[in-house]
């Protein structure tokens, strides 16, 4: 992929639009959830949406902590009648417990917003996040920092000490009036997409999110062949992510077989 100037300055001067628990709405091939709306109703405008043009992820925004099991409850539909990865974003450091009843609900990739701030300051979403690794399989738990918000200095750092814990940080630009240039832009993304490569990261599941919060591009246009093959590829992480869930679920629930639960 590469960095699309016009979409850096296209970014730094429109308003932030983040997913809500509230609102459903469609960009491109990406379904935006929220996890606080009624299940039927949803479900109806989803399925008449995806079948006039299927999406390749649905991104799930739960609620608060209150309403955790309206989302989750939203997460099992979704996976059960759509075939396409879903990430979870818990906007607040679960434990690990509901971490784990996210995952089983059908969640593929979990994103968590990390905050801005020194690292030592966020304690709690860090460990989240680790409750969170001990759960999904590697490279699909996701954190989110937002350039311009902080130093870029600490955004590049924070950048390459998710990436040693094997989580995959996603950077969004924030609201108009940040002091962050175009050009200081170009070079995050620049240290952004090198850790990508460095840590052999698998970004794949998640570039339609990628192309729509970021400005960055393919770097070339999909060939028919070349489309087909990362359509087998995209068919294969979905299928290995269900099966992991599905071996998961099963061991948990021999381990309270066994122990009279």
């Amino acid at each position: 992929m590469k960095i699309d100037q016009h979409k850096v300055r296209e970014f730094l001067s429109r308003e932030e639009r983040g997913a809500a628990a509230d609102e459903l709405r469609r960009e491109g091939n990406v379904f935006f959830v929220g996890g606080n709306l009624p299940e039927r109703q949803t479900l109806e405008t989803l399925f008449e949406s995806h079948y006039q043009e299927n999406a390749s992820l649905f991104h799930l925004s739960f609620g608060g902590p209150d309403h955790f099991g309206n989302g989750e409850g939203l997460a099992r539909q979704i996976k059960k009648n759509f075939n396409a990865h879903l990430v979870g974003c818990l906007d607040y450091p679960a434990s690990a417990s509901v971490l784990e009843r996210a995952y089983v609900a059908g969640v593929d990739i979990l994103e968590l917003p990390l905050g801005a701030g020194p690292l030592h300051r966020l304690e709690e979403r860090l460990k989240a996040l680790e409750n969170a690794r001990a759960i999904f399989p590697r490279w699909a738990v996701a954190a989110t920092l937002v350039a311009g918000a902080e130093p870029a200095s600490l955004t590049r750092e924070k950048i390459d000490r998710l990436l040693e814990q094997e989580v995959i940080p996603l950077v969004t630009l924030g609201r108009p009036g940040t002091e962050l240039s175009a050009q200081e832009c170009t070079d995050l993304f620049h240290h952004l997409m090198a850790a990508w490569r460095r840590s052999k990261a698998l970004i794949k599941p998640l570039l339609p999110l990628i192309y729509l919060s970021a400005p960055l591009v393919p770097a070339s246009s999909r060939t028919g062949l070349r489309g087909f093959i990362d359509l087998i590829e995209g068919r294969r992480l979905l299928a290995t992510s269900d099966l992991r869930r599905v071996l998961r679920v099963k061991e948990v629930e021999e381990s309270f077989a066994s122990s009279g639960l």
